[in-house]
């Protein structure tokens, strides 16, 4: 059984800010969607501890997003 991360978790992740092997933590961020005025709060994403950057977003998050772009 696959788990997905929750927030606090660590990753091993490749930065493409940093073009290292990061261990990575998932915390909640606001992400705005791209060619709107949307800005989504509390999406859990993946972060940089090094530079802070958002590497990706969580598949709980990516749920959200769906649901914040949609026309209603």
């Amino acid at each position: 059984m696959i788990t997905h991360p929750r927030v606090g978790d660590y990753i091993s992740n490749t930065c493409p800010r940093c073009r290292k092997l990061v261990r990575s933590h998932i915390e909640l961020r606001s992400v705005g969607l791209t060619r709107t005025r949307l800005v989504v709060p509390d999406v859990p994403v993946d972060v940089c501890p090094s530079c802070g950057h958002m590497i990706s977003v969580a598949p709980d998050g990516i749920a959200q997003l769906r649901e914040a772009g949609c026309p209603k």
